[in-house]
């Protein structure tokens, strides 16, 4: 049989096919060429999804720890309440905060009023002062005034006291006045 095949077949025929054959085989060897290159040529993921990797399990991580939060597992009405009764003693503590420093700033008001009142009164105090100065000094002139000329005119006449005092105003030696006054030039 393999006889009546070579005999029947032309070698024309045998030739294309065999040209058809060597055309499949390269056309084969290419594709096969080209794949391994194109393999070759495929990036490196791996960097990549290690890093995809890492974010998403932080990811699960976080997702754990909210999960685990007391917030998540409360219903709405209770976590109201919550915030309620945390806003309250936050509020609370302001209040008693609020308390201790107007009570603070009370005292100190206080103790700077005192001050503002004692340095008032020592104002007062040296005005008065000034002012009984002042008076006494007004007061004492006029008694110094006064009082000699009173003193003199009391005095027995003899004496010649407002003579002596008039000479001694005047600058005048006093022995000059006393023989005048004794003298009778005292007339002159």
């Amino acid at each position: 049989m393999a006889q009546n095949l070579t005999s029947d077949t032309d070698p024309d025929a045998t030739a294309q096919a065999f040209d058809e054959l060597r055309g499949e085989v390269s056309l084969t060897r290419r594709a096969i060429e080209g794949l391994t290159a194109a393999r070759e040529r495929v990036p490196d993921y791996s960097v990549t999804l290690g890093r995809m990797t890492a974010a998403l399990d932080a990811a699960v991580g976080a997702l754990a720890r909210i999960e685990a939060s007391p917030a998540v597992r409360l219903s709405p009405a209770a976590l109201t309440a919550e915030i309620v009764e945390a806003g309250a003693a936050a509020r609370a503590e302001d209040a008693k905060l609020i308390h201790e420093t107007r009570d603070a700033m009370q005292r100190v008001i206080g103790r700077v009023d005192g001050i503002v009142e004692r340095g008032q009164a020592a104002d007062r105090q040296v005005r008065q002062r000034v002012w009984s100065a002042a008076g006494g000094a007004l007061a004492g002139m006029l008694v110094w005034a006064v009082l000699p000329g009173m003193v003199a005119r009391a005095l027995p006449a003899s004496w010649h006291v407002p003579e002596w005092m008039a000479a001694r105003t005047l600058r005048i030696d006093q022995q000059k006045v006393d023989r005048r006054i004794d003298g009778a030039s005292y007339r002159e």
